[in-house]
C-alpha cells in the first residue's frame, strides 16, 4: 500500500495482534506481513474462515490456506510437497514468477476454486472490523 495508508495498516496489525509493518523506501510502499506459521494458522486463517472474503479473492485465500496446511504437515520439505505447493501457487493471483517458471518448467497449476456466493450480506447483520468503523453494535 502507499505510505499514506500506514495508519490503516497499523490498525489492521493492532486488530490481529501479530505481524510487522515495513516501509520500502524506494517507492514509499507500506507492507504488512505475518511470517509466523503459528500466527497465520491460529489468527489470520480463523478470522477469514469466520468472515469469508466475498469475491473471487476467496479462491486465492482457499488455495493459500491449503499451502499453509501443507507447510504445517512438513510436506514443503519433500520434493513431492514442494511440487504440490508450486502447483497451487501457479493458480494464485498472477501465477508463478518468471524465475520459478524457469526453475520448475513442468509445474501444472491446480484447478482454481469457483466462488459462487459473492453477494454482499445485509449490512445490518454484519459487524465490520474496527478499522472500518465496525465493532460491537449498540442494542
Amino acid at each position: 500500500m502507499h505510505g499514506r495508508d500506514r495508519v490503516l495498516l497499523s490498525k489492521v496489525q493492532s486488530f490481529f495482534g501479530v505481524g510487522n509493518i515495513t516501509v520500502r523506501s524506494r517507492d514509499n510502499c507500506v507492507i504488512y506481513t505475518v511470517k509466523s506459521t503459528k500466527d497465520i494458522t491460529t489468527v489470520i486463517i480463523p478470522h477469514f474462515m469466520q468472515y469469508p472474503l466475498l469475491s473471487q479473492k476467496r479462491a486465492d485465500f482457499e488455495l493459500w490456506r491449503s499451502v499453509v496446511e501443507l507447510i504445517n504437515k512438513g510436506e514443503h520439505l519433500t520434493t513431492q510437497g514442494l511440487t504440490k505447493i508450486l502447483s497451487i501457487r501457479a493458480s494464485i493471483n498472477k501465477g508463478l514468477t518468471k524465475e520459478l517458471t524457469n526453475a520448475f518448467p513442468n509445474i501444472i497449476p491446480v484447478n482454481r476454486p469457483l466462488i459462487e456466493n459473492t453477494k454482499t450480506p445485509d449490512p445490518a447483520t454484519v459487524v465490520g472490523p474496527p478499522w472500518n468503523g465496525g465493532g460491537p453494535q449498540p442494542n
